[in-house]
């Protein structure tokens, strides 16, 4: 098993204009079971929350900067956490886990699921209430699902937001803080063949 995965840089040229995905945006629950090549997982994942600038930002927005959303990714080899300063998936569990990424039977075919999992947000200098960290929380994660949908859609893969996910075994599987939620699940995969 793979203790870490260096991911390949994006291919900026490839895919449709951002009107062309926004047309053929859309939701699918049917995949193939031909896995994601190792670089469309590599700009899936960088669409979703990679680094974009110099200065560290990222390619989806967050409140005040804080990038307090992680992205687990469930592959059918194992469960990995994705860290985007180095564009690298560090392995959090072994084995195919897919079952375990959402309630509903088609999350098992997808060949990647990803957990949007929220942190505690620290600004230095204010403070923020439960209710800014719920709504700011679920706003990035928004954002982050949303840039998953535009880059399926300029590649040509299937792809389904879900919020029906087991919270407290998503918790214990991926060894989450007692400050730290998994807000939302979404399968990735290549289009069913019909």
């Amino acid at each position: 098993m793979t203790e870490a995965i260096k991911l390949q840089m994006p291919r900026f040229a490839s895919g449709k204009t951002v009107l062309e995905a926004l047309e053929s945006r859309k939701s699918s629950r049917e995949y193939s079971a031909e896995p994601l090549s190792e670089q469309e997982l590599s700009e899936l994942l960088w669409a979703a929350g990679g680094i974009n600038r110099a200065d560290g930002h990222r390619t989806a927005p967050s409140a005040m900067n804080a990038q307090n959303i992680d992205i687990y990714v469930f592959l059918t080899e194992g469960v990995y956490k994705y860290l985007p300063k180095e564009h690298t998936l560090t392995l959090i569990a072994e084995g195919n886990r897919q079952k375990d990424a959402g309630l509903q039977d088609y999350v098992e075919t997808a060949p990647v699921n990803l957990i949007f999992v929220a942190r505690p947000m620290v600004i230095e200098g204010r403070d923020i209430t439960p209710e800014q960290q719920t709504s700011w929380a679920h706003l990035t994660v928004g954002y982050l699902s949303e840039n998953v949908y535009l880059y399926c859609a300029s590649a040509g893969l299937a792809t389904v937001a879900r919020a029906f996910i087991d919270k407290a075994g998503l918790q214990k599987l991926l060894n989450l803080g007692d400050d730290e939620e998994a807000i939302l699940g979404q399968c990735v995969g290549h289009f069913a063949d019909k």
